[in-house]
């Protein structure tokens, strides 16, 4: 049997394979557009109301960031100097033809030695780091190349995911288990990294059910669709600590000699 790193490699290069269509990544439907981009626009809003966001003077990473969704996205935010990493050659291919101005970088997310510590300000993941066998050590990797922040969106570790998500992810003969995150998780993986207590730690759970809200949403005309579906999420809202999703961030302290003692500086948050 194959592993998680084997299902993510196989599974991107079949896909690129028969798939001819990508416009999903760059339509201007508004539907689509708020249903793909509501949980990378959250996390951005965590970053922005805590004055660390600055597109246009920072430096992002993708990891896991196949044929380049998240790239194209940051690249419309504002970002100018944005790479996508991926292990699949194909799905790199695939994201340089849909946004010519991304960089690329073959990567594998548990390894990265290719990049030296603090190279990006922000290192972003969304339904990546799961597919992984060791996902927790793709997580602290990226904490050692950035330098300001790190975005996590993954399934979250709850009641909801244990009832009625998926536990096995299965692509032919290569098979993954779906690794769910919380608060704690989050919280020990950053401290015992980077041997700091000031590190902060921001998850934020959210419902996130986007197969299922875009069917009912498209029941409606299209004057009333993106109506609909935010109304799905709005009521959702108040109910938001019990969601099935993880949209976290995790600013580290700026580089102090302290650091490694525990004894780090906090971050500037303004």
């Amino acid at each position: 049997m194959k592993s998680g790193v084997d299902l993510q490699r196989a599974a991107m290069a079949e896909i690129c394979s028969t798939r001819d269509d990508w416009s999903f990544h760059v339509t201007s439907d508004p539907l689509t557009r708020f249903l793909r981009d509501r949980r990378l626009r959250t996390a951005l809003h965590i970053l922005r109301v805590r004055g660390l966001l600055e597109p246009a003077k920072q430096s992002a990473l993708i990891v896991c960031g196949g044929v380049g969704g998240e790239g194209v996205f940051l690249s419309r935010y504002g970002f100018t100097d944005v790479t996508v990493s991926d292990l699949s050659e194909e799905a790199l291919a695939v994201c340089r033809s849909l946004e010519p101005r991304l960089r690329t970088m073959p990567l594998n997310a548990e390894n990265m030695a290719e990049i030296p510590d603090s190279s990006y300000d922000l290192v972003l993941v969304q339904d990546g780091l799961h597919h992984l066998p060791r996902p927790v050590l793709g997580f602290t990797e990226m904490l050692r190349v950035a330098r300001r922040a790190v975005i996590v969106i993954e399934p979250h570790e709850g009641l909801v995911g244990r009832l009625i998500g998926t536990e096995w992810e299965r692509h032919g003969d290569v098979v993954n288990y779906v690794f769910r995150w919380n608060r704690s998780i989050l919280n020990q993986a950053t401290r015992s990294y980077l041997l700091c207590t000031r590190a902060i730690v921001l998850p934020h759970r959210m419902w996130d059910h986007n197969v299922v809200v875009g069917k009912l949403a498209r029941r409606f005309s299209e004057r009333w669709r993106l109506l609909v579906a935010k109304a799905v999420y709005q009521v959702l809202r108040p109910v938001n600590r019990l969601g099935n999703m993880m949209v976290a961030v995790v600013v580290k302290p700026d580089d102090n000699p302290a650091h490694r003692s525990g004894q780090c500086a906090a971050p500037k948050l303004s």
